[in-house]
């Protein structure tokens, strides 16, 4: 009789030990997934395209594509006060670093020759330069730093302001034209476009 009540009583001894055993264990611990790589977005090569905005008070026209590609493409902005022609080129160079020294410094002896030239062949009949300075298109709030130079010319027996503004961007040459009517203050309608020039030439 003992061992009849014996066996069942250690067997449920030896269950409830190895049930507070497998308690007791502390769960496997999971391995650490491996992070997923990122994905990098492939970076195309600027070709020069830019969609330039819509600036209140300025007409916005097509862009004109030069003959060849070293020429580039421009576009103008009209308005009652002023035309500004801007140009997007490479001018034959392979690398235009971001810097007003060097190859931009000389692009733009070169338009002002080019200026000469044409009061040498009588398209004007004067160009006195005023100023040739760098600047900030945007002003004080800007960051697009460019060349300057201004302008007093005569043309066509009328007295004109005429300037030139240039930079750099992204291997490329960014040339501003701008002429008008001589104006006795500076136009609130040009200031706002050169801001919104340098907004998106800061980009």
């Amino acid at each position: 009789m003992i061992q009849k009540f014996c066996v069942p009583i250690l067997s449920a001894i030896i269950l409830m030990l190895s049930t507070a055993a497998v308690q007791g264990q502390k769960p496997a611990a999971s391995p650490t997934p491996s992070p997923t790589p990122l994905k990098l977005e492939r970076v195309t090569k600027f070709d020069g395209n830019v969609t330039f905005p819509e600036v209140d008070g300025w007409e916005l026209s097509e862009k004109t594509q030069y003959p060849t590609p070293d020429m580039g493409y421009s576009v103008n902005y009209e308005s009652p006060a002023a035309r500004i022609t801007i140009y997007v080129y490479t001018g034959g160079q392979s690398a235009i670093p971001n810097s007003l020294l060097g190859v931009v410094a000389e692009e733009m002896k070169g338009t002002q020759a080019g200026i000469n030239t044409i009061v040498e062949r009588g398209g004007y009949e004067s160009a006195k330069e005023l100023k040739n300075e760098t600047v900030t298109l945007g002003g004080k709030n800007g960051k697009v730093k460019s060349l300057h130079v201004h302008y007093d010319l005569r043309a066509g027996g009328r007295d004109l302001d005429s300037h030139i503004y240039l930079f750099p961007y992204n291997n490329y040459f960014v040339k501003l034209r701008m002429t008008g009517p001589k104006a006795a203050t500076p136009n609130a309608g040009i200031a706002t476009l050169l801001e919104a020039i340098d907004l998106l030439f800061s980009k």
